[in-house]
């Protein structure tokens, strides 16, 4: 059955509860009216790919394979999987609400179906089975992926902004020793001024020379104040954006629990399956 892979292009929702591939008996109306057959629920609600999938695996024994109005018709052909008398076969697929459909087979024998305990039945049984659990199998791997991957990318944007949280917060502790620097050092600047200001109060040295000094003091003592302000703005400015990222952090962590639970359904389901 694994030639038909390649045909499924899956279009699918992950439905919340877990579902077993049963087949069972019904009766179906088909384009030529109402017939018992066989039905099995498949966890892919593309219908065609569905019907490909069943008409590949049947043109391995059958003759030829009328396609029309949405159903597969094999008419009295050997269907080596079934049996090996000429047999009619009907299949259509019908889409489901939950992401699922239901595949729908009759088997008829010289136009009397197949008995319920015959060797036939019990390998058309095996046959509807094994080809939903192969289309399942594959679409629940692929949501299963997809969902982990999904889990994955909530991971690392935690850890982008627990990383970020840690670079602001670096960055607060540089700014703070840069103003504690600074401060010492304005500090020193204030004490110098006022040696400089005390000398050309009372005169001494030369004047134009003291005012050359007390300039350029009084432009450090600016440049140094000003970056203390600097510093102190961006800090005040990183704490706010700690606080956000760790708000961000606490949404991403809800967001990750859920996600944790959806892939958890996804593997249980595909569990089910298998």
């Amino acid at each position: 059955m694994k030639n038909f892979f390649p045909l499924l292009i899956t279009c699918f929702t992950l439905t919340v509860f877990a579902q077993e591939i049963k087949v069972k008996d019904v009766k179906y109306k088909f384009n030529n009216g109402e017939k018992f057959a066989l039905e099995v629920n498949i966890h892919s609600d593309d219908i065609k790919d569905v019907m490909k999938a069943f008409k590949k695996e049947a043109e391995q024994d059958a003759g030829v394979i009328v396609e029309k109005k949405g159903e597969l018709f094999l008419d009295n052909t050997i269907f080596k999987a079934i049996s090996e008398d000429k047999i009619d076969v009907y299949a259509a697929v019908e889409k489901g609400k939950d992401g699922t459909s239901k595949l729908i087979a009759s088997f008829e024998v010289n136009n009397e179906y197949i008995i319920p305990k015959s060797a036939a039945y019990k390998n058309a049984e095996k046959f509807m089975e094994k080809l939903a659990k192969e289309i399942s199998i594959i679409v629940l791997e692929k949501e299963l992926e997809k969902e982990e991957k999904e889990l994955e990318n909530i991971k690392d944007k935690i850890n982008n902004k627990r990383d970020k949280i840690k670079d602001l917060e670096d960055d607060i502790k540089k700014k703070e020793n840069n103003i504690e620097d600074d401060q010492k050092e304005l500090k020193e600047i204030a004490a110098d001024l006022k040696d400089v200001v005390k000398d050309i109060n009372n005169g001494k040295g030369k004047l134009d020379k003291l005012a050359k000094e007390k300039e350029k003091l009084d432009k450090k003592h600016e440049k140094l104040t000003e970056r203390i302000i600097d510093n102190k703005k961006e800090i005040k400015e990183n704490q706010k954006k700690i606080e956000k990222t760790k708000k961000d952090i606490e949404d991403l962590e809800d967001k990750k629990s859920k996600q944790e639970k959806v892939v958890n359904q996804a593997k249980q389901k595909l569990a089910d399956v298998k």
